[in-house]
C-alpha cells in the first residue's frame, strides 16, 4: 500500500515540476526600472551623470531541456542629463538629456533550478538624446538618435507566473550629432536594473 501510495505522489509531482520549469517559455512582458549611468567624452575629457532608468519589456523565452534561449524588445528612458561648455566656439553650452531608448536582442541561460534563470544577452540599441545649444543668449533645441550595441547579464526568478529579474547591462552608442553636425561626444552607459514580469 505504502508503495502505491509514492508512486502515485511521485507522478502528481513529475507534472508540477514540469510546469513550474515551464514559466520560461512563452512570451512575456513587464516593466524594468533601476541605476543608469551615462558617460560622455571628446576624446580629452569625460563627464558622467546618474539618474533613474525606467521603461517597458516584450519578449518571447523558448525551453531547451534546462537552457532557454529568447528574444527580447525594450523602450525604456532616463532622468540622466549632462553639459558641456565651449564644444564648439569659447562659451557657448551644450546640454544633452537622455530621452528614449530602444533595444532589440537575444538572450540565452541556463536553469539552475526549475524556478531560476541565469542569462547573457546582448543586440542593437537605438538611444536618443534631446540636445539643447546655447551661445550668446540664444538656445536652440534638436534631437539626435545614434545606433550601438548592448551586453548584459542577469538572474531571473519566478513565482507563479510571474518572474523578478535583477540585471546588469553596458551600452555603447559612439558619437552624438546635433543638425547634422557631430559633436565628438562618445556616449555609454551602466544600468543595474529590477524587473517584473508575467507570461501571457
Amino acid at each position: 500500500m505504502i508503495k502505491y501510495s509514492l508512486t502515485a505522489l511521485t507522478l502528481l509531482a513529475t507534472p508540477a515540476l514540469a510546469q513550474d520549469s515551464a514559466v520560461f517559455g512563452g512570451p512575456y512582458a513587464g516593466a524594468i526600472a533601476g541605476y543608469d549611468h551615462v558617460i560622455l567624452s571628446d576624446g580629452t575629457d569625460s563627464a558622467s551623470k546618474d539618474g533613474l532608468a525606467y521603461g517597458a519589456v516584450i519578449g518571447y523565452d523558448a525551453a531547451l531541456g534546462r537552457g532557454v534561449i529568447g528574444v527580447e524588445g525594450e523602450i525604456s528612458g532616463s532622468t540622466a542629463k549632462e553639459r558641456a561648455r565651449d564644444v564648439f566656439a569659447t562659451g557657448d553650452t551644450v546640454n544633452l538629456h537622455a530621452a528614449r531608448d530602444l533595444y532589440a536582442g537575444i538572450r540565452g541561460g541556463f536553469l539552475v533550478t526549475p524556478d531560476t534563470l541565469v542569462y547573457v544577452k546582448g543586440g542593437y540599441v537605438n538611444g536618443r538624446a534631446n540636445v539643447s545649444y546655447t551661445l550668446g543668449g540664444t538656445t536652440t533645441t534638436d534631437g539626435s538618435s545614434v545606433d550601438g550595441w548592448r551586453v548584459g547579464a542577469g538572474i531571473e526568478q519566478a513565482f507563479g507566473l510571474f518572474k523578478a529579474r535583477l540585471e546588469y547591462r553596458y551600452s555603447d552608442y559612439g558619437q552624438f550629432s546635433y543638425a547634422s553636425t557631430n559633436l565628438g561626444i562618445d556616449a555609454k552607459r551602466h544600468q543595474v536594473v529590477a524587473g517584473l514580469f508575467a507570461n501571457f
